[in-house]
């Protein structure tokens, strides 16, 4: 598995990242109740600043390896992108199943929204 980072997305995150210094993670956010078709949860990114034993495991990226959880890789296909898109101000979440998530929150440790 490969998250491509593009660009405009990298530009991004270290935008962010000079404000809220942490170390990079895809996380799979759970959301109480879910969505009526069987989602449980959207993909957001963290700012790790201490370890996390959820994220257990590592992708490799253009913006280098990138924590995950472990039993969420089955979620994602083999190619995925990373993308900002500046006309919405938003990171989205892509792959060649299609789109995964359209506003993909920015995360710290605590899960409070940075972005």
């Amino acid at each position: 598995m490969f998250l491509t980072v593009t660009e405009p997305a990298i530009e991004r995150i270290k935008t962010i990242q000079a404000q809220y210094p942490g170390k990079l993670a895809l996380y799979y956010n759970r959301i109480t109740g879910g969505y009526a078709c069987g989602i449980v949860g959207t993909f957001s990114l963290k700012l790790l600043t201490s370890p996390s034993e959820e994220l257990n495991a590592t992708i490799d990226s253009t913006f280098g390896k990138i924590a995950v959880q472990k039993e969420r890789l089955t979620d994602l296909s083999e190619n995925v992108i990373l993308d900002y898109k500046n006309s919405k101000n938003s990171l989205i979440l892509r792959s060649d199943a299609g789109l995964i998530n359209d506003d993909v929150t920015v995360l710290d440790n605590d899960n409070n929204k940075l972005f």
